[in-house]
């Protein structure tokens, strides 16, 4: 069949209008988050986008680049930083930006059930008359959809309390890379009765299937909320902090340590910036903790209205701007034994930076994640003239190996993309590495679902 009639039959299956074949259509959907795009990278063009409604389109969709072998790329919001949605030649990109319906609100059960392409700002906009929230404030809160936070298992500042969104999946529906649909479970809370699949699916980024339904976990709607900003005089001093509050037992809401130039502080500074969520009465209790540990390890409090501003603005903004500029921001967010932190960081300034030509700094300077799932930051600038792509793949990779060294693994957040899927063999050994290629296999026979992300077949 020529390309022409498999672009007739998604239009008979869709619609003119859900079709999308010429350049200037498909021009928004071939670049990411930091502005990559897949037609100057990599000379790639899809050849469409489709542009579904409901699990019964994609299914179809599906089988129709299965029965032809035409890749696909599923793409949500499209904030990836990693190039997760970054489109290869020829392929067919899935929006579910049109699958964007709240099924139901179960508050009984605390759960709701959605399509894909519900943002996750939204999200909470639309559970809040209910008293409830989803509370996954990430980098990308404001563009990322639920489907794609899923995908590539997505950090939220808030996630001490309220959990990441991977961990809050109940049941999911996927359409395979067959064109099946499978249900991973019924919405309950707890099932021990069979493999729990729907965890699977959490940063597998699209290359086993496409998830169409969601069913997520939710939360109270806080009572009252306050943060917490402590200085110190030593980044010493704010790690010891740091780990003394993530060993305490306290339930906050999320926070992180650092050591950054922030202007409103007049240059450089140190400190534990700590969220707290929940009723008035908890919250309380846990500020007067949180102060008194902060304190005797001798940090020195700002006020309530300067630490509750700068919480705010670092949950909507902490993953940085996207804008373009003379420099461009990247880092590498990795999990790792935090006693090694600065010693990795101190090997990759040394031995990795000055290769690449990239400038340590950045908005992410030095940055300890808090909480149940503790990642550190290792940031940078770099001029895009000097470092093309390529290059900077290989700079990525240098990173990775030395985080390695110390038992760590990144991307602790951001999943792999286009731009870390070529270091996968650094941190799987060869019979992990094979049962994740046997599983890609089961549920992607034909290798269409994202080809060049994650890992190679």
């Amino acid at each position: 069949m020529s390309g022409d009639d498999f672009i007739a039959e998604l239009k008979r299956l869709l619609g003119e209008e859900r079709v999308l074949t010429s350049k200037v259509d498909i021009l928004p959907y071939c670049s990411d988050y930091l502005h990559r795009d897949s037609y100057i990278e990599y000379g790639a063009w899809p050849s469409c986008v489709a542009l579904p409604e409901t699990t019964e389109e994609v299914s179809q969709i599906v089988r129709i680049a299965a029965e032809r072998r035409i890749p696909i790329v599923p793409r949500g919001g499209g904030s990836s930083q990693v190039g997760g949605s970054m489109p290869v030649d020829g392929c067919m990109v899935v929006s579910t930006a049109r699958m964007n319906k709240v099924i139901d609100i179960d508050a009984v059960n605390m759960m709701v059930t959605a399509q894909p392409g519900v943002n996750l700002k939204e999200m909470d906009e639309i559970l809040e008359p209910h008293g409830l929230i989803l509370a996954q404030e990430q980098g990308s809160y404001r563009t990322a959809n639920i489907g794609g936070a899923v995908s590539t298992n997505g950090l939220s500042m808030r996630h001490n309390r309220y959990r990441d969104i991977g961990e809050n999946v109940i049941s999911l529906e996927v359409v395979l890379g067959d064109g099946s649909v499978l249900r991973t479970g019924r919405k309950v809370c707890s099932n021990s009765s069979g493999y729990p699949l729907h965890k699977i699916f959490v940063g597998a980024e699209g290359t086993l299937g496409i998830i169409t339904e969601l069913t997520l976990r939710i939360h109270r709607k806080p009572e009252k909320e306050l943060a917490v900003l402590a200085l110190f005089d030593s980044w010493e001093k704010t790690q010891a902090a740091a780990w003394e509050l993530n060993a305490s037992g306290i339930n906050f809401a999320g926070g992180y340590a650092f050591e950054l130039d922030q202007e409103e502080f007049g240059g450089r500074v140190t400190g534990v910036l700590v969220g707290i969520e929940g009723n008035a009465e908890e919250v309380d209790a846990s500020a007067k903790l949180v102060t008194r540990l902060l304190e005797e390890k001798g940090g020195k409090l700002t006020d309530e209205k300067t630490a509750w501003e700068q919480w705010r603005f670092d949950r909507m903004l902490w993953c940085g701007s996207a804008a373009k500029t003379e420099l461009c921001g990247d880092d590498l967010v990795a999990a790792m034994p935090l006693q090694y932190y600065d010693e990795a960081r101190e090997r990759i300034i040394r031995e990795v930076y000055p290769k690449y030509g990239a400038i340590p700094g950045g908005e992410n300077s030095r940055v300890i994640v808090l909480g149940r799932r503790h990642l550190v930051t290792f940031g940078f600038y770099y001029d895009p003239e000097k470092l093309p792509l390529p290059r900077l793949k290989e700079m990525f990779g240098e990173m990775m190996r030395i985080v390695a060294e110390y038992g760590g693994v990144g991307p602790g957040c951001h999943a792999t993309g286009m731009l870390l899927a070529d270091h996968f063999e650094i941190e799987h050994d060869p019979v992990r590495a094979e049962i994740m290629r046997k599983m890609k296999r089961v549920f992607d026979p034909y290798n269409i679902m994202n080809p060049g992300k994650k890992f190679l077949l």
